[in-house]
């Protein structure tokens, strides 16, 4: 029988409905699939085997003895492949298990932290892993189930959506005495930028070409409070920032080449129960605050 395990699960599922059947139409039909398709399907497993396995008749069809000796083989091992997909099937069916979610830590913390906690308090049968970091995690590695990322684009292969712009604006310090910017000599506005050319250029260069960047910081934490602090003026994201009474913002909204806030996907485990709901629950409550994200509501909190 070294043969039969050698055979693909789906050739052993048609040679099995097939010997079960009284006729190859009825087997076709159990299949979902039309009579040629099962025909040529047993032919081809045939041919691989070397032998025959059903003789063919007008009325029906009959198994040989190597085909007799092959059903009589395969159906323990058919129940124990159904019986263990019926388990995948109901796990995932199930709002349980484990589920991986990689996002920028400042987004957990500014916005999507108490909506994760609800989501788990709501299924408690679920253990979900983050990973807050900037790092571009491989979901085709298995890496992540779902990740959510600001980008212009996504590569190809991953499954999601684009929720909405991600909007940023120029910030200052504000004065704790009078609530207005607290700002250096407008003949010399010092910019604190990142420390890497790329992103200054994306995210400073390309909207204020004549921008002095005179400090670097290598996160949006520490840039925030540099800011703050009034080291400088930067560009910010405007819901983090306007949020942030320590912060004035000092131009409009605008989206720097058009990057936006995605939620995505490993294709495998899109179907999934656990990441069905938790894409939906963060979809929701993403587009919920769209306008926060994208800049239009000044200094409101999302929620």
């Amino acid at each position: 029988m070294q043969e039969c395990m050698a055979m693909h699960w789906d050739d052993l599922r048609f040679f099995l409905t097939v010997a079960r059947a009284a006729s190859f139409s009825a087997a076709a039909k159990e299949l979902g699939v039309n009579q040629s398709t099962v025909s040529r399907r047993l032919a081809a497993l045939e041919r691989r085997l070397g032998t025959l396995l059903v003789t063919r008749h007008a009325t029906g069809h009959l198994l040989t003895p190597v085909g007799r000796d092959l059903a009589q083989a395969a159906e323990p091992i058919a129940a124990e492949i159904g019986a263990v997909l019926r388990q995948v099937e109901g796990r995932d069916a199930q709002l349980g298990g484990v589920l991986r979610v990689t996002c920028v830590e400042m987004m957990i913390d500014r916005f999507l932290a108490p909506h994760f906690a609800r989501f788990c308090r709501e299924h408690p049968g679920l253990a979900l892993t983050l990973q807050a970091s900037m790092r571009p995690l491989d979901l085709m590695r298995s890496e992540a189930d779902v990740a959510i990322r600001v980008s212009e684009s996504p590569p190809p292969p991953l499954v999601g959506r684009r929720l909405c712009d991600f909007a940023l604006a120029v910030y200052g310090a504000t004065s704790r005495q009078a609530g207005a910017p607290d700002l250096p000599r407008p003949d010399r506005l010092d910019w604190i930028g990142w420390a890497d050319d790329a992103g200054n250029a994306r995210v400073i260069l390309d909207t204020f070409p004549s921008a002095r960047i005179v400090h670097e910081v290598d996160g949006l934490v520490a840039l925030s409070a540099m800011v703050r602090e009034g080291a400088g003026i930067s560009a910010l994201p405007c819901y983090w920032a306007d949020r942030d009474p320590g912060l004035s913002r000092l131009s409009g909204a605008f989206v720097p080449r058009g990057i936006g806030i995605w939620v995505l996907m490993h294709p495998e485990v899109r179907h999934a129960a656990r990441v069905r709901a938790f894409v939906d629950m963060v979809t929701r409550a993403l587009l919920a605050n769209r306008a926060a994200f994208e800049g239009r509501l000044g200094g409101s909190t999302p929620g």
